[in-house]
Formats: structure tokens, sequence, C-alpha cells
């Protein structure tokens, strides 16, 4: 729950009579503050021998490691190094790797030796041969090739990558060096999606020869301060945060190297930002600054729902307070989280599932789709706008929702659809064209050659000059719409007098696009 300004100064005193946050679907297994001024970076560590679940939280003065198997979350050991309020970590084999901006005594990247959990960890080695500062530090979860990537380790140095075979050994063996800072990077199989962040792009670099990292693809965000990334697990799209308030979450598809797109945005709260994404099976576990822990089922990353959340923070919403990270990647299910003012959290996710509907608007009469339709969502009070193939995409938890479709021309309509867990429904809203005045005749479009006119058998439409028509509507002198014939632009129609009254009619001819092309006037004896 975000305070009002006027009660933030009870904060503190509320906090020591409830431990409550405001939550949806994730529950608080446990936490722990060892009393840094700062929390930052946290990653996972399994012991594949034992199976035994371990996390690493950067701290103001040092990397702290604990054990979360079991509640109360207990600290096993923690590394001093040199003061900052960034310290990120990595983990390969039984060796953590700590990068940080700090300078001073001990700075360089840190080797924290794990082999030993969980009766003590150790610092077995120092990395400072080509840079003593970093800012990120990365690798490929999804495989244990023994590569480091760090980034931010000057302003201009790009990304140095080190291979680890020995690790207690580093050894440098190339750099992607663009010639501008790069923040963070996210690293899979044969790519690296390095973040450029003052130039606002991401650089999709290819790294399968190690020793010659080569650019060969590039997002440009609007906005820029592309701050970091993930895959999905398909490695068809990639989600990107930018660390500035106001800019959403993107998402671009990138099957195609050579045609890249966005297609969806994510955000909790617009007044905070998305500060790290990570992708588990379905699911983005977005740390989200002041907002807390959001997980999001990207399912479908051209609709993204946010399913679960736990908000970490009371203050107010945005700027560069609440959770800095969120790791996802323990096989118990577990979530841990380096929250800036107080240390460790460790969570538990139900894996609530998001339901979906896909929705196409069409004529009752010609079954053809309506451009610009409008599909209102009731509950969420929000317009879906349609893609470029005129499907309307909605997304929610289980629940049901009260649509209303409307269009220009046609009878709006109210329909109640329910979504479950999983759901991908397809759905065709069918609208009712309004009836026509008698004498609602449009005057600047061209009038319809029709012969005999009047007409008792039958009579024929010439549309020589109508190579767009598509459709036939009849309306009667009521305006009520009494017939619907498919037409063939650039050639006559014969229209028979089946179920015509005797009576004024309006023959009115339209396109495709249910563009009106021409009427005319026509009395039936």
């Amino acid at each position: 729950m975000k305070l009002p300004l006027i009660t933030l100064l009870f904060s503190v005193l509320i906090q020591i009579f409830t431990f409550a946050q405001d939550s949806e679907n994730v529950s608080l297994y446990g936490q722990f503050n060892r009393g840094e001024a700062r929390y930052s970076g946290s990653w996972a560590y399994i012991d594949l021998e034992t199976r035994q679940e371990y996390a690493l939280l950067g701290g103001k003065t040092g990397t702290s490691v604990y054990s979360i198997d079991n509640q109360p979350i207990t600290e096993l050991g923690f590394i001093e190094g040199p003061s900052s309020n960034w310290r990120e970590i990595t983990v390969l084999g039984k060796y953590a790797y700590v990068t940080t901006e700090g300078s001073g005594t001990g700075e360089g990247m840190q080797i924290i030796d794990l082999t030993n959990l969980p009766d003590s960890i150790s610092l077995v080695n120092t990395y400072t041969e080509t840079f003593t500062r970093g800012h990120i530090i990365q690798r490929d979860i999804y495989s244990e090739a023994p590569y480091l990537y760090i980034m931010g380790t000057c302003g201009n140095c790009g990304v140095n990558i080190l291979d680890v075979t020995d690790p207690v050994n580093p050894r440098e063996i190339s750099t992607y060096s663009p010639g501008y800072y790069i923040h963070d990077a996210h690293v899979k199989g044969d790519y690296l999606y390095a973040s450029a962040f003052v130039e606002g792009t991401i650089d999709i670099v290819d790294i399968s020869d190690k020793f010659n990292p080569t650019l060969v693809a590039q997002i440009e965000t609007t906005g820029g301060n592309t701050h970091s990334s993930w895959t999905t697990e398909d490695d068809k799209h990639l989600i990107i945060s930018l660390e500035k308030d106001g800019l959403p979450a993107r998402i671009w598809n990138i099957e195609d190297l050579s045609n890249l797109y966005e297609v969806a945005t994510y955000t909790a709260n617009s007044a905070s930002l998305t500060h790290n994404p990570y992708v588990r099976g379905n699911y983005t576990f977005f740390s989200h600054n002041t907002e807390g822990l959001r997980v999001v089922d990207t399912k479908d990353p051209s609709v993204p729902v946010e399913v679960g959340y736990y908000d970490t923070f009371d203050g107010i919403s945005g700027g560069f307070s609440g959770l800095w990270s969120a790791c996802p990647y323990f096989p118990s299910g577990k979530i841990i989280g380096g929250n800036r003012e107080d240390g460790l959290y460790v969570w538990t996710f139900n894996n609530a599932r998001a339901g979906r509907f896909y929705a196409v608007v069409t004529d009752e009469i010609s079954q053809e789709i309506i451009p610009n339709a409008k599909v209102f969502i009731h509950k969420m009070d929000i317009t879906l706008s349609p893609d470029l193939d005129n499907v309307y995409k909605f997304g929610a938890l289980p629940g049901s929702f009260r649509v209303e479709v409307s269009a220009e021309g046609y009878e709006s309509v109210l329909q109640d659809i329910r979504v479950e867990p999983g759901d991908s429904l397809a759905i065709n809203f069918q609208l009712k064209p309004t009836s026509v005045g008698i004498f609602d005749l449009t005057q600047h479009l061209p009038t319809l050659n029709i012969s005999p006119n009047p007409f008792t058998e039958f009579t024929v439409l010439d549309l020589r000059n109508f190579e767009k028509a598509a459709y036939l509507r009849v309306f009667d002198s009521f305006g009520q719409l009494v017939r619907t014939e498919n037409v063939v632009g650039g050639n006559y129609h014969i229209l028979d007098r089946e179920n015509l009254e005797a009576g004024v009619f309006i023959f009115m001819v339209y396109g495709r696009e249910n563009e009106l092309l021409g009427n005319q006037k026509v009395v039936c004896n």
C-alpha cells in the first residue's frame, strides 16, 4: 500500500505492530535484515549434491549467504568488500562472482568459494587484471558454459568476457567494445543482448565465437535509459526494462533479426519503473522498485497479464527505492529479492495463471471485419485497441467481464465473457447495421444505375463503374434492413422481387471495408 505523504512519519511505528504487506498470489516465506544501510543484487545457489538452496545478497559493505530451506532464514556467512550502493552477483558451479562500483581496499571482482556450505564460505581470489570496478555481472544461466560477462567496468568499455574454466583464476579472452557504455546484458546461447543505457538501444551480439563478438541487430527503445532485458524461454521475444519513471517495460518480437518489432508494454504503475525482468517458464518476475515484486504471465508475450505481486515499499511511488532484484531460479519455486531498505525477502508464488480472449468484430450480414470498432471492458475501464490484423486481445486473472462493442453505423452489443486459467478464447462479436431513414441519402456519393425502376419482377444494377462493390443492402421506407446480397464490382447484378412487398426502398452498395459507394431510391410495384 502506498502511503500519503502526511502518513509517512508513522510508517516506522506501523511496521513495529504489523508485518503485513499488500500482496496477491505471492506469500512471504521469510525475511532477513542484517542492518546494512543499503541492499542491491541477489542470486541463487543450489548445492546439486544435497539439493539445499541458498540466497546470496549484496549489501552496502559486502556479500551475505543465507540458508532458505527452513524458517527462520539464517545467515551463514559474510564477505566484506568496498562500500557501495551497487553490488551484483552471479554463481557458476560452486563459486560466486561479485562485482561492485565501489573502490578502495579489496576492490575488484571477488571470487567466493561456496564448497563448504552450510558450514562456511571463503574469499579465494579478487580479480584485478583488466578491471577493478564493474556495475553488472552476468552469465548464461541456461548452460554451464565457463564464461562471465561484466558490464560497466568503465564509461565506454562495453562488455568484458572472462573464461573461468579455472574458476579461481579467470582469464579475459575478449571484449564487446561498441565505443559506448553498456549497462547490463542478458546472455543466452549464441547471443548477448547488451543494454546501451545512454544510446537507448539493445545491441544483439553474436557470441558464438567468444573471441570475436559481432553486432548483428539493434533495437531502439523510445526514451532511452535501456537498463536490462531477458528472453522468453522460446527465444522469440525480448522483455526490456527501462530505468526511468513513466517508461513501461517493452516486449519485442525477435524471431527474425531483420524484422524486429514491439508487441506489448507492461507496467504496474507508470509512476515507478521496472528495474529487472527475469523469465522462468511462462512467467516474468519484475523487480518494480517502489511497487515491489510483480509476477506477469507472459505465456503470450503480446498480452502480458500481472497475476501476482508483493509490495515491499510503503512510501510514495517513483524513484530509486524498494525492490532492486528478484531471482526466481530455485527448484523449490522460491523467489528471492534484495529490497534496498531492509534486505532479503523470500517468497512463494501459487502459480496463478491468466485467461485471455482474442476477438474480431464483424458485420452480422456480410461477416466481414468492421475496422475501427470500439471494444470496452467495463470492469477494468479500458478500451482495447486492435492489432494489425484487427484482432482485439485481452487478458486477466480468472473472472467475468462485461464487454461493450460498438462501431459507427452499427447497433452496440453487451456481452458477458468469463475467462478461466489458461483460457485462449476466440470470439467473434457480430454487429447489426443500424437502420437508415428513407430520405437520408448520401447526396455526394454516385447514384446507382438501376433499371427498370420502378420494377415488378426483377431489376438490374449496373455496377460497371463500381469496381470495389461487394455488398448490396436494401432498406425499406422505415429504414429497416430487409435484404443483403453479395455483388461483384464491375458487373451487372440481377435482383428479383422475392420477399419484397410493394413500396419504396433504398438500394445501397458497399465495398469490402463497408464503405458506402453509391445509393438509389427504388420503387417496387
